[in-house]
This record gives C-alpha cells, structure tokens and sequence, in this order.
C-alpha cells in the first residue's frame, strides 16, 4: 500500500444491531436507505443524503446465506452468527468525508459498528529438472529452509491431486500465464490488470505447472480458482467475495485470503483484514462451515511491523490479543513472514503477535508473474524477489493442501479448520524462527515431520515419485 492517500478509494461500513430487521427501503429513488422502523432511521437518512448506500451482501441472496447458517448450527452449536442482511457500504469522496460519516453514524442508536474500509487502485517425488528456476526455490526444500514440499510430493496427494479445492481472493491475476493452470467461477468478478502480477505470483507458488519452463508449485495438481475482491458489479468488496466463494467449497477446502486492511480511521496502520467486522464475519461462517482459511498477518507501513496484541477497536477491544477476554478468533491462520535466510528471523515489515499461527519465507521468493514490477500483455514473465506476508500466506496455503489431499487419500476424510491450524503451528512439527520470544511469529511448518509424526505416515521405500516434464501421470496410485 502507498502512503499517499489520494491513490485510495473510501467507504463506510456500518452494521445495525442484530435484533433490528432491516429492509431495503421500496424506493424509485438512486439511493435507498436502510429502514428499521425506528424514528430514528430518518437520522441515518440525514446522514447519507446524497451518497449511494448499497448491501454489503450481494452476491448469495439472504435465503442462501440464511441456509449456509442453517447448515453451520447443525455443524457447530456454539456459532452466533450476524444478521448480514444489517450490513451496508456507502460510497464517499475521501478521507475527510468518510471520517465525519463514520463519526456521526457511530453516534447512532441504532448502529452497532460504523467503520471506513479503503483500498488503493496500486499494489501493495516430482521431477523438477525440466523445470528451470526449481533448484532456486528454497521454500520447496528440507527444513529448515523450506516446508519440504519434495517430500510431500512421494505420497499420493501430496502434490494436490486428489478432491481438495482452494480459492484464491484477491485483486488481479494473469489468468493466461504460461505456467499457470487455474479456474474462474461464475461470480469472480473483475482482475484488476494493476494486480495481476501479484495474483499471478501467489498462484505461482501454489500451482506453477511440472513442464520445460518457470518453476513448479508446491501443489502443482491442486484445483484451483479465483475469486476476485472486485466483485462483478465492479464494487471493491472483500467480505462479498468470501461470501460467493464459501458457496462453491465444501468442508475442508481452502480459501487463501490474500488482503490487508487499512486502519485510516484510527491507527493509521496495517492488520489483517479480518481486522474489518464486515470480512471477520464472512471469515467466520467460512470456517464455521469447515473451510480451511489462510490470511496474511499484513505488511505494516513504512516498513516497520505491527505488533496484534496492541491493536484495539473501539467497539471490540483487543480482538488480536489471545490473552484477553476480548480476543475474536475467527478460526483462519494467519501468516507471518521471515527472511530467507537461516536460521529465519522476522521481516522488520511483517506484523506479528500471539495471534500469528505460523510463518514461511517473506523474501526472494521465486514464481511467476513479474511483481513488484509489470508484466504488462506477456505471459511468460517470472521473478525471484516476492516477498511479504503475501509469499508467505501463499506458502502456507501450498503447505495446508498438501497436507489435507494426503489426509484425504490416505484416510478418505479430511482435516477441518481448527484441526489443519494447530497441526501447521504445532512446534513439534515446525522450524523455529532465531529468537521466538522477539520475533513472535510462531514456526514454519515442516511437512516431513507433518507427514511421518503428525499423520503417522512412513515413506515409500526405494521408490521415486514418477513425473513427466509436461504433466503428472494421473494413472498412478500408491500403498503406502
């Protein structure tokens, strides 16, 4: 993200308090408002007179949404779920508007939560010899380098064949990268081409393809898709797409969650994007329903990291602290990132806290795409210097469905959220950073000591995993 504000766009979110029913208004109107039957629905009105105010939940109706809850309560009796259909989005010109409309909102009765939420239009055993940049992708190799995805690779699964489906959100991608081999959905909505090469170099690490050019992911087999933040209405709107993309997963599939947030209103800095109630929620019904959920920690502005446990909201309290009352676990891993180097430290950008699950590489990260840089109309493009939380969550996410499709070939079922979480921030199955107590970023798993403690699982003797240079011989089946 860049610091100059005039590169952001800005709106409000609010939430009114679930006991009230709210409706939108039947209006010929441009912008109907939310009404609640209260007197007190015409100071809201005053409020926004002028600006457009929109559902925050669009893309699933409320009886779908109402059915996805019906679903958790019968999976989790401890879920409270938000009544969604009390969230709204209204559009403002900029920084100083958005903050006198949040302000007064919060002043309402009637409204539980008024927030600003703000993006910016810029960023922020396989055979891998026919596969060129592989020997410098560190996070494949052996801890305590990298996860050992090359091990992963000797068991069925562990490439990503297999059932397991994972959802990439974000903002852009390069959708006709040589080296990539991934999916759109019906409602993904826009790739913003100022995104793409990030997108591009997150699926990269996750699904570059096993052939004569780039490198190779870490689930080269993986069914993959995108789910665009830029939903099809062409509306920024991360919550909604967690929301559209929980209605094409099943338990046990991934959602990679590649976003920060913006704290414009109060601190002025950078936390993970659940940090926004709107998007925890749509977080939490995710991994209610038993979909694995990875989020970066987020990179902090002007490369100094934020330490979670001294965020608060205003509402909310300390939701990132695990050792208060007030903490709000939303059920996703979150992700830190550390040097490539060893023995790993923190990246002075990354933030962290007792609520980082784990880490993986935040530098010199080989993939495709061209990021920081442009692509621009090639497909052919790579690079060697991704870096960020966004390398590491990509990382991680590789690393979680790795571990779910050998879960899932070997025993026919699958991890769920909170299973797949303390087995990837388990110490005894992770690389330690240098000085944990400074770094406070928690271990980088280790799918070596995953596979063969964790999932009691023994290599295949004398036996290599056999590929092709162009594609996995999907025939092949393994005892293990």
């Amino acid at each position: 993200m860049k610091n100059d504000r005039k590169d952001f766009a800005f709106r409000v979110v609010i939430r009114l308090h679930d006991f009230l029913r709210s409706r939108m208004q039947s209006s010929e109107e441009e912008n109907p408002l939310p009404v609640c039957g209260s007197p007190k629905s015409q100071d809201l009105s005053r409020i926004v007179r002028g600006k457009k105010v929109d559902k925050l939940f669009t893309s699933l109706t409320q009886e779908r949404i109402d059915a996805l809850i019906s679903k958790v309560m019968k999976l989790d009796p401890t879920y409270h779920p938000p009544n969604f259909s009390n969230y709204y989005s209204v559009g403002c010109d900029g920084e100083i508007e958005a903050k006198e409309i949040a302000e007064r909102f919060a002043e309402q009765d009637m409204v539980e939560l008024a927030y600003i939420e703000t993006h910016s239009a810029s960023l922020p055993s396989v055979d891998t010899q026919g596969n060129p940049m592989s020997c410098y992708q560190l996070y494949l190799d052996p801890a305590p380098a990298g996860i050992d995805a090359r091990y992963a690779w000797k068991f069925a699964g562990g490439d990503g064949q297999g059932n397991v489906k994972f959802i990439d959100i974000e903002q852009g991608w390069i959708l006709s990268h040589e080296d990539i081999k991934v999916n759109q959905l019906p409602d993904t909505g826009w790739s913003h081409w100022q995104h793409e090469d990030h997108g591009t170099g997150v699926l990269g690490i996750i699904i570059m393809q096993d052939n004569a050019v780039g490198g190779i992911g870490i689930t080269p087999e993986t069914k993959g898709y995108v789910m665009s933040q830029w939903r099809p209405d062409g509306t920024f709107n991360t919550a909604d797409a967690i929301i559209a993309a929980i209605d094409h997963l099943d338990f046990g599939d991934i959602i990679l969650l590649e976003a920060q947030a913006f704290d414009i209103l109060h601190s002025g800095n950078v936390w993970p994007v659940e940090a926004m109630d709107a998007v925890f929620q749509a977080i939490r019904l995710a991994t209610a329903l038993g979909m694995v959920v990875i989020e970066p920690a987020g990179n902090g502005l002007r490369r100094t990291g934020n330490d979670l446990d001294l965020f608060v909201d205003c509402k909310r309290g300390n939701i990132f602290n695990r050792s208060f009352d007030s903490f709000h676990d939303s059920g996703a891993i979150v992700v830190a990132a550390a040097s490539s180097d060893i023995p790993h430290t923190r990246i002075n950008y990354s933030n962290y806290g007792s609520r980082i699950d784990c880490f993986a590489c935040g530098e010199n990260v080989v993939t495709a795409g061209f990021s920081p840089r442009s692509s621009g109309l090639d497909t052919n493009k790579y690079s060697d210097k991704f870096s960020g939380t966004s390398s590491a969550a990509a990382i991680i996410a590789g690393a979680a469905i790795a571990v779910q499709s050998i879960m899932e070939a070997k025993c026919g079922s699958r991890l769920g959220p909170a299973q797949m979480r303390d087995m990837l921030s388990n110490e005894l199955y992770g690389t330690a950073s240098f000085d944990s107590k400074i770094d406070r970023i928690g271990v980088m798993p280790d799918l070596k000591k995953i596979i063969d403690q964790a999932l009691n699982f023994i290599p295949l003797p004398n036996r290599e995993f056999q590929k092709t240079n162009k594609s996995i011989q999907g025939t092949a089946t393994y005892t293990l």
